[in-house]
């Protein structure tokens, strides 16, 4: 038998296996065969790109995603935490190969986990989940591939969208902070699109929050919106200013007329903090808002 016929055995056997001690609750068993999928899907990442290879390293990225649901219905949350992240170190494999298609599918089996593992209640792998999509982001846009810094965005707001309706306390607010630190990142490489993405999108969860009264969300999102426009402040990035002073100011009004003054506060204090010398005057402040708006449309439609 030819290596290459057994290297295809030996990932074959391994992925009945991960199943089979998926199925029967054995989490050392499942997370060794996680992590021995993960380095062959590495090996073939680094092989020369034929259609066969994407093929191979699809269907395994796939079988580790689908070991990580029967995991999530075994109740064993580091199996999914193993399943998310190793898919997460994949995905950025892959980016960093240039393979940008096969860095796409991974990321969207790691959202797609992480919105399942939140669906169950399943908090510690949910926030695995999101630390895999958030640690992506930030290296993407490091990288300045904005296709994927938008994915991994619009997963986070649907997370934390999930997160809430759940009622999650670590995944949600986990969430909103990995989409203030993707937008702080895009701001330090001056990528103006994905940084005013994550601004409408925090925009949007804090809108949100409030009508769910949920303060504690509320007030992730404000902290969030503050450290981006910290890190805009010292570029020309006046568009993406004038949409976090508005942001703020929106929250603090909509948090004081639900009466959740600490946020409120909060809220006040952020806009307070921002570095506004320079910003536009009104008249043109209210022609960004509408061109901002019109972003935050499309965005949504992403969503």
């Amino acid at each position: 038998m030819s290596s290459v016929n057994e290297h295809e055995l030996d990932e074959v056997r391994t992925i009945e296996e991960g199943f089979k001690k998926a199925y029967e609750g054995d989490l050392k068993g499942t997370v060794d065969a996680i992590d021995k999928l993960r380095d062959f899907t590495l090996q073939l990442i680094h092989m020369s790109v034929t259609a066969e290879n994407e093929l191979d390293i699809k269907a395994l990225m796939i079988s580790m995603g689908d070991i990580g649901r029967v995991a999530a219905e075994m109740k064993m949350e580091p199996a999914c935490d193993a399943s998310s992240h190793s898919l997460g170190n994949i995905t950025l494999e892959a980016a960093s190969k240039k393979r940008e298609p096969l860095a796409i599918k991974a990321l969207s089996i790691v959202g797609t986990l992480s919105l399942e593992f939140a669906g169950k209640g399943l908090d510690t792998a949910a926030k695995g989940a999101v630390e895999s999509l958030g640690n992506c982001g930030k290296i993407f846009s490091r990288m300045k591939m904005e296709t994927l810094i938008s994915l991994s965005e619009i997963y986070l707001m649907r997370i934390a969208l999930k997160s809430m309706e759940k009622n999650l306390s670590e995944t949600g607010p986990a969430a909103i902070s990995f989409l203030g630190q993707i937008g702080v990142s895009s701001a330090e490489q001056v990528i103006e699109t994905s940084t005013l993405e994550a601004a409408v999108i925090l925009e949007d969860l804090g809108n949100a929050a409030v009508r769910e009264k949920n303060e504690s969300y509320a007030k992730a999102v404000i902290q969030a919106l503050e450290n981006i426009g910290a890190a805009v402040s010292p570029h020309d990035l006046k568009n993406i200013l004038v949409q976090i002073a508005w942001s703020l100011e929106t929250m603090r009004v909509l948090t004081l007329d639900q009466d959740l003054k600490a946020a409120s506060l909060e809220a006040k204090a952020a806009l307070e903090s921002l570095n506004t010398a320079g910003m536009l005057d009104e008249e043109q402040n209210l022609e960004k808002i509408q061109e901002i708006k019109k972003f935050h449309s499309l965005i949504l439609k992403k969503g």
